[in-house]
């Protein structure tokens, strides 16, 4: 990441320059960010349509006022798609990985596993990338907006990065509450103010939860935690597999609730996050498990899934 001295304020004043937008045909606002500072870019060819990529060199990457594109109010979904380059033969996957940091909070470590793709690059002929890794946060805009910085882990192959940022559209109504596929116990939830309990299903270090759904459908996962005698995170992770293949890894932060509790435990729970799915023409099966990292291994997060209608 390469800044020439004072370079930083200028650019506050043309920070436009610094996004490409697209127009989505679903209408949502879609917004591919370029980081600040002359970074190193490349242009691959993905599903026949050519994606900017960056460069993640040993100074990282830098992304400011993620989110002033939308409106206060909005939620957006802000995406990282990844890739390492990869020669047409030789080992089967390849590792890498990168830390991301969202303002002044704590950096997250991502890491993968990917195979090859026909993923190609004229400027780099002979070579491939790999599949995609997919990582996904959603946030509240908020008038001061977000800094996000990208940082390499040693030992790293190189990996090119492309982030975007959409809104996310709430306009609809709720119709439907699906059930898993083997119909696993439900874990009900009662809440200040309302008569009646809701169903989620919990994910814990074992247990994982599969959903047949068929399409087209618009689908929102709604995720919180429950806490026990002792909570040491107040933010998880949820992997979602889309027919067996990584559809992405998700990441929330939240707080305690003070007006829901576990029917039979009277455990307290988060606030709840939530996701939103796009459910493609035909049978599909999605699977929502936890990261596999230490600090999950003693957390149960509580999944319902509900199909959404737009007005």
């Amino acid at each position: 990441m390469k800044l020439k001295k004072g370079c930083m304020q200028v650019n506050q004043n043309q920070l436009f320059n610094y996004f490409f937008v697209i127009i989505l045909i679903s209408n949502l606002f879609s917004v591919v960010h370029k980081p600040v500072g002359k970074e190193e870019k490349i242009k691959l060819k993905v599903k026949n349509k050519e994606r900017i990529y960056y460069e993640l060199d040993k100074d990282g990457l830098l992304y400011r006022n993620i989110g002033k594109q939308f409106n206060l109010g909005d939620s957006i979904q802000v995406s990282f798609h990844s890739r390492t380059i990869k020669a047409p033969t030789g080992k089967k996957n390849r590792n890498y990985g990168f830390n991301i940091q969202i303002d002044d909070n704590e950096p997250i470590e991502l890491k993968y596993k990917k195979g090859g793709s026909s993923v190609t690059s004229k400027s780099r002929p002979g070579w491939n990338y790999t599949q995609s890794g997919k990582w996904f946060t959603y946030l509240p805009v908020k008038k001061e907006n977000y800094t996000i910085k990208i940082t390499p882990l040693k030992g790293n192959p190189v990996v090119y990065i492309r982030l975007n940022s959409k809104k996310i559209d709430t306009k609809g109504s709720f119709i439907n509450v699906f059930e898993t596929v083997n119909r696993q116990e439900k874990v009900k939830i009662k809440t200040e103010g309302k008569k009646i309990s809701t169903n989620w299903y919990a994910l814990t270090g074992s247990e994982q939860q599969q959903y047949e759904i068929e399409g087209p459908k618009k689908v929102r996962l709604f995720s919180r935690l429950e806490y026990g005698k002792l909570v040491l995170e107040n933010n998880y992770y949820i992997i979602v597999k889309e027919n067996g293949v990584d559809l992405g890894t998700f990441y929330f932060e939240t707080e305690e609730s003070s007006k829901s509790l576990i029917v039979n435990s009277d455990n307290k729970t988060s606030k709840w996050r939530s996701i939103w799915l796009n459910i493609p023409k035909g049978k599909h099966y999605y699977t929502f498990k936890l990261n596999d990292i230490s600090k999950q291994k003693d957390q149960v997060v509580l999944i319902r899934l509900k199909e959404w209608q737009k007005d």
